[in-house]
């Protein structure tokens, strides 16, 4: 992908150097894209679900086991006991909590790159014209 800029402050009377296109590198692209907040947010709820689903299920089939104390759910997730139908309410309650979940870390982690590039970029300007006054 190429980013062209040009700026030509000659009209201006500046006399700054123009800017020359600036070839960025793909992968850096892709690494400060921002995330989608509805496609993590299914997919960590998927995952959490999922496993919360799994391990009810594991523990209907085998009868329970004295260590696991998953019951425990029951007590942050309302209708949750370790039965079959636990094993749905289950995957409902963790799929909710994992798309709450999912979705906030990549509200989070968009705003947090956001403040960062801009930050980035506004130093980035400065130091180019840090010299402008030189140029008149």
């Amino acid at each position: 992908m190429r980013v062209s800029a040009e700026i030509d402050m000659s009209s201006v009377g500046a006399g700054l150097p123009v800017l020359d296109d600036n070839i960025v590198d793909q992968p850096l692209l892709r690494a400060f894209l921002p995330l989608h907040r509805s496609a993590l947010g299914i997919a960590c709820g998927v995952i959490v679900g999922g496993l919360i689903a799994l391990a009810t299920l594991a523990l209907v089939l085998h009868g329970g086991y004295a260590n696991v104390k998953l019951y425990l759910l029951a007590q942050f997730f309302w209708g949750y006991s370790v039965s079959w139908a636990g094993v749905f309410i289950g995957f409902l309650w963790g799929w909710l909590v994992g798309f709450a979940l999912g979705y906030g870390f990549a509200v989070v982690r968009n705003a947090a790159v956001w403040m960062w590039m801009t930050f980035i970029r506004s130093r980035a300007e400065m130091e180019h014209y840090s010299d402008f006054l030189d140029h008149l």
